[in-house]
């Protein structure tokens, strides 16, 4: 049997070997990234709190100086609203300096006691024999109303006790009327002396503090 001897297949081809690039390394980061971390709070400096400081004692006085000035402008408390039924009173200033200035009932020319304590609403009135008084109290509210009868001091001259206003004293040289006594309050009779020429009876009701009476005026 003869060997049969075929061509020589032809050596393998060998592809050359490309070598691959050098695996590129990323940058090593030195640090870790992070969130951006907050700056810490940092307190106000002394010099923004002395400031401060200074402000608000600025804005306490501010606000002081505007009661004060408040204050000055209401003027100062008048004593009608301490009043109470039964005090003795003088009249004191006119216009918006009027006053009613409580005074011991036995005290020279007192002319007055309080019967009423009210507020004056502009639209009020006394009972037949007192005397309406307005005493106004700019910007401290409404003002004090008063209704007052005749304190009845012996020897007080007055010249008309029957006007809506308190009638004033007056020098009994020039007087028409003159308080010449004062008798309980009773509905039998004044009590007057015959020389008698005027009487005004007061009647305290339900209050106490204000006394009942007759006063008895005659020529001075």
């Amino acid at each position: 049997m003869s060997e049969h001897h075929g061509g020589q297949f032809p050596p393998q081809q060998q592809w050359p070997q490309q070598p691959y690039p050098p695996q590129q390394q990323w940058p090593q980061q030195q640090q870790q990234q992070g969130w951006p971390q907050r700056p810490p709070k940092k307190g106000l400096s002394t010099k923004v709190k002395v400031l401060l400081l200074v402000a608000a004692v600025v804005v306490v006085g501010g606000l002081a100086g505007l009661i004060i000035v408040a204050k000055a402008a209401a003027g100062p408390e008048k004593q009608a609203g301490k009043l109470e039924v039964g005090d003795c009173v003088q009249l004191t200033g006119a216009g918006k300096e009027a006053d009613a200035v409580k005074t011991p009932c036995n005290a020279p020319n007192t002319p007055y006691m309080v019967s009423v304590v009210g507020v004056d609403k502009g639209d009020w009135n006394c009972s037949e024999g007192f005397y309406r008084v307005a005493i106004p109290t700019p910007m401290r509210g409404e003002g004090v109303a008063l209704c007052l009868g005749v304190n009845g001091q012996i020897g007080a001259c007055f010249d008309d006790i029957e006007s809506k206003t308190p009638p004033k004293l007056v020098e009994c040289g020039k007087a028409r009327l003159k308080v010449l006594t004062t008798a309980p309050a009773n509905p039998m009779g004044t009590g007057c002396p015959d020389n008698t020429e005027k009487t005004l009876t007061y009647m305290g009701y339900m209050d106490p503090r204000f006394k009942s009476v007759t006063i008895c005026f005659g020529k001075p």
